[in-house]
């Protein structure tokens, strides 16, 4: 049996049902387009269902499916997902209070100062990560994913991150969120100019954005954690590389 990630860090298996009730903790759903498009009896995990579904493909990069709407034909205790034909390339969700809480906890029990910032990518997550662990990850950066850098704080208002998409095209478009005030967008062909607004902003110097020019994009595309639906949070204890 095969497994696919989610986007939100749930396993998909390969589970097909033939007997017209798809076994237990599984639902069924249907694809509009996609790898999964012809796929009919595919189950995905659920009730609840994922909002985010993201599939790999053979030749690389992801195809993301995003929920539609649930519903059912006939039975109301055989819900069915139905999910669009794609969506854009999803970032990795911004740590919610209770992951600050628990990075915090499991610092303060290995006798560790406190954190001030955190790399995610789907997958894998860095505490406080030094200059080499960032330019490594975004060198490591594939076609459609994201590298994210959040400081810590105390509130959702506060939150502060920056975020690397790398397109299709091989541009990057990076992004800044600074409280509820500033909220910017750049694009470049330079991965030498994104290093260095990264390194920048993880180490607070002063005029770290001078290196690329940014439009102000108003509000902000990463939804904050505090309105992250409960069914699409993920417990920073499922992330692969803490115990």
């Amino acid at each position: 049996m095969n497994s696919r990630m989610c986007a939100r860090g749930c396993v998909v298996e390969d589970v097909f049902d033939t007997t017209g009730r798809p076994p237990s903790g599984w639902m069924h759903a249907i694809f509009h387009g996609g790898p999964y498009g012809e796929d009919v009896g595919r189950c995905i995990p659920g009730p609840p269902a994922p909002e985010i579904l993201a599939v790999p493909l053979p030749e690389g990069g992801v195809h993301v499916y995003r929920l539609w709407k649930v519903g059912s034909w006939s039975d109301p205790d055989d819900p069915i997902a139905v999910y669009n034909p794609d969506g854009p390339p999803v970032p990795p969700p911004l740590l919610t209070g209770q992951e600050k809480t628990w990075l915090r906890e499991k610092r303060r029990r290995q006798g560790i100062g406190p954190i001030g910032v955190v790399a995610l990518e789907h997958g894998r997550s860095e505490d406080d990560p030094d200059p080499a662990t960032i330019e490594a990850m975004l060198a490591g950066l594939r076609s459609r994913k994201h590298l994210l850098l959040q400081r810590l704080t105390d509130c959702f208002e506060g939150d502060e991150y920056i975020q690397v998409l790398l397109r299709e095209d091989e541009a990057y478009e990076v992004e800044y969120h600074i409280d509820a005030s500033e909220h910017c967008q750049a694009r470049t062909d330079s991965q030498a100019k994104v290093r260095e607004v990264l390194l920048g902003w993880a180490a607070d110097w002063e005029g770290w954005q001078t290196a690329l020019q940014w439009t102000d994009i108003g509000h902000p595309a990463q939804a904050p954690a505090g309105d992250v639906p409960e069914r699409a949070a993920t417990s920073i204890l499922d992330r692969p590389d803490t115990p």
